[in-house]
């Protein structure tokens, strides 16, 4: 499983409706949150709406989008830790 810079920059500019990144048979993939309980076995890794909350409507740099997709990758491999402190 890997999640990337590019797939957090492509959550945050898709033209899906309430896209959401999701981890699917080792894949990452957005969707539409309408089209969630199409997808069972998916793993919600983060919403569009969830990331802007933490890090505001701004342009990320190449290594703010990795910082924050190790962050996820690492949340998504240990549940059971705290919540992430995405880079501000």
């Amino acid at each position: 499983m890997a999640i990337t810079g590019r797939d957090i920059e492509h959550l945050l500019y898709t033209e899906t409706p309430d896209p959401i990144l999701v981890l699917q048979d080792g894949a990452t993939e957005i969707v539409a949150a309408a089209d969630l309980g199409g997808r069972p076995g998916a793993i919600v890794v983060c919403s569009r709406s969830e990331l802007l909350r933490r890090v505001g409507e701004r342009d990320l740099s190449e290594k703010e989008l990795a910082a924050i997709a190790e962050t996820l990758a690492a949340a998504i491999q240990n549940p059971a830790q705290r919540p992430p402190l995405w880079p501000a």
